[in-house]
């Protein structure tokens, strides 16, 4: 049974920073891939196909970084790299971090955008809901999220 997970974005905490490109998604957690990496499908719908694609792989890294993977399965869930705090605290970062083709793209790094399955591209109202599945290079994010300051490393402590 997979775990389906929805996210209706809203202004973050009050920072500047906020989710207003991934509006509305959908996570389907598909298990834990190879070498550090999260592989689960996201579904969000835009006004046409290409849009959806480059917001899908945007909303994908959101996901691991903001409000986590739910589990499915023998799969267990993944919380937040990033807490409240830490996301008001380093808004700037995250303005820079997703910019439309920025930083972000380098954690994407499987994705069926070639070839998206009929029942993954819905015709909705106003434009397209399309389903992408991802594998995003999570051990490789934590890590540089810890280098940049944004968060703390595990064996931190609290």
């Amino acid at each position: 049974m997979l775990a389906v997970c929805a996210f209706l974005a809203a202004p973050a905490y009050g920072q500047k920073y906020t989710y207003k490109d991934s509006r509305n998604y959908e996570v389907v957690t598909l298990g834990v891939g190879t070498d550090g990496t999260k592989v689960f499908k996201i579904y969000v719908t835009e006004k046409n196909e290409k849009k959806a694609i480059a917001l899908a792989k945007k909303a994908a890294v959101e996901v691991c970084i903001f409000r986590g993977l739910p589990s499915a399965g023998a799969v267990s869930g993944t919380p937040a790299l990033c807490s409240s705090s830490d996301e008001q605290k380093h808004s700037a970062f995250f303005e820079n971090f997703f910019t439309p083709g920025g930083q972000y793209l380098r954690y994407v790094n499987i994705t069926s955008d070639g070839v998206i399955p009929e029942q993954d591209k819905i015709k909705v109202k106003g434009g397209y809901k399309i389903g992408l599945i991802v594998q995003v290079m999570y051990d490789n994010l934590r890590n540089d999220l810890q280098d940049a300051g944004v968060i703390r490393s595990l064996n931190s402590g609290f």
